[in-house]
């Protein structure tokens, strides 16, 4: 997807800005090293932009005079955790769920921005046979707990479907998470895509942060929980869905199957490959 792959570090800081500039986002030094295609040290990063008549910092973000300053990013960032608190009584009860394996924040929240209107994205890893039933679980919480009103589980894996294809936009998609619980799902998932680290070598995996509150399941839980009942929920859960979802899907990056439940009808990705394309080609006069 790289135009020109960089072959110097101020050629790799240009096109990590050039990708922020996308989202409209200034990234901190740690966020920028993070999302290094090249790896060098953070002080020889800094020594780079020190050098630089373009790139100079402003309120603790690396800016670049070549694209436009965001000036909300502060009450972006506000925003993201305005909603990620909001949402915590939620993701207590998803992260207390026995069967997920996986939870974490995605998106621009997981940025840590958002704009007004957003969303607070979320991954679930579960266990083999629980996609659908977890995501039920998921989709009633959003619509009728009373801090659900921002989560958005627009994807659900299991444990053994957890590889991603390739791409920088995934590298810095999955790189980026927060991890809200983690029993081995997330780590299974960091190591079916090693490639995300080799891609940004100065990645690490983010800290798991604690989530509190009120755990609160509808009363049909406990039914999916039945060893022979609850499997006869799932394929019956699953094989509608699938239907449903799958019939009235436009999307080339949306995925529905029996261990996979990925809602991306937004086609977010290519649309941020395009415009990243055009970014980088306007950068390199091309």
């Amino acid at each position: 997807m790289l135009l020109n792959k960089p072959t110097s570090g101020i050629d790799s800081i240009e096109e990590t800005l050039a990708w922020a500039s996308i989202f409209n986002h200034h990234l901190t030094d740690e966020e920028l090293h993070h999302n290094l295609l090249r790896r060098m040290s953070i002080d020889d990063m800094n020594n780079i932009i020190d050098s630089s008549d373009q790139i100079q910092r402003k309120n603790g973000y690396v800016i670049t005079s070549s694209y436009p300053e965001n000036t909300s990013i502060l009450e972006w960032k506000k925003n993201a955790n305005t909603m990620l608190g909001a949402t915590e009584d939620v993701l207590a009860t998803l992260a207390s769920c026995r069967m997920v394996t996986g939870l974490a924040i995605t998106g621009s929240v997981a940025a840590g921005v958002c704009q007004d209107g957003g969303d607070v994205d979320v991954l679930i890893i579960t266990r083999k046979n629980w996609v659908w039933r977890v995501r039920a679980l998921a989709i009633y919480l959003a619509h009728n707990h009373e801090s659900g009103e921002y989560l958005c589980p627009n994807m659900v894996l299991d444990e053994e479907s957890l590889e991603i294809e390739p791409s920088i936009y995934a590298a810095r998609e999955l790189m980026q998470i927060i991890p809200v619980k983690d029993t081995g799902g997330l780590t299974s998932l960091y190591e079916a895509n090693q490639w995300a680290t080799e891609t940004l070598p100065n990645s690490k995996a983010k800290q798991t942060i604690s989530v509190s509150g009120e755990k609160s399941y509808p009363w049909w839980w406990s039914i999916m929980r039945l060893p022979i009942f609850g499997n006869f929920i799932e394929s019956w859960e699953a094989n509608r869905r699938i239907k449903e979802l799958t019939k009235h899907s436009t999307s080339t990056e949306a995925i529905y199957t029996r261990s996979v439940c990925r809602g991306h009808e937004n086609e977010h990705k290519k649309r941020i490959e395009n415009e990243y394309i055009q970014v980088v080609g306007d950068s390199n006069g091309q």
